[in-house]
């Protein structure tokens, strides 16, 4: 009975893995040898855009939707916790970062 699975080759395996290993032991320097600058900030317009006027709309949209359910008696202690959690998240990221960063000694 044949096996629907064809028996590994372990010669093409085994000349791969020498490959590998020749290219690792081969390996130069990195010629990148540039500074995060750029990253750095994209990221901080990022967290600048996300933090700023788009994220206290947004705050803003999320307090009025909660207003709508109270007013309406719909409103549970759940959205409202998890709707002002939110917003300390948001507003309160960087404080909570620098606590957490402090905390290590950095």
């Amino acid at each position: 009975m044949t096996s629907m699975f064809p028996a590994p080759r372990y010669g093409a395996i085994t000349r791969f893995a020498l490959a590998g290993l020749t290219l690792t032991l081969l390996m130069g320097d990195a010629l990148a040898q540039g500074t995060l600058a750029p990253v750095q900030s994209t990221l901080t317009t990022l967290v600048t855009a996300l933090t700023g006027p788009i994220a206290t709309s947004l705050a803003i949209l999320a307090v009025i939707a909660c207003g709508f359910l109270a007013w309406s008696g719909r409103l549970t202690w759940g959205i409202a916790g998890s709707v002002i959690f939110g917003i300390v998240l948001v507003f309160g990221s960087a404080q909570i970062v620098q606590f957490f960063q402090s905390a290590v000694g950095r």
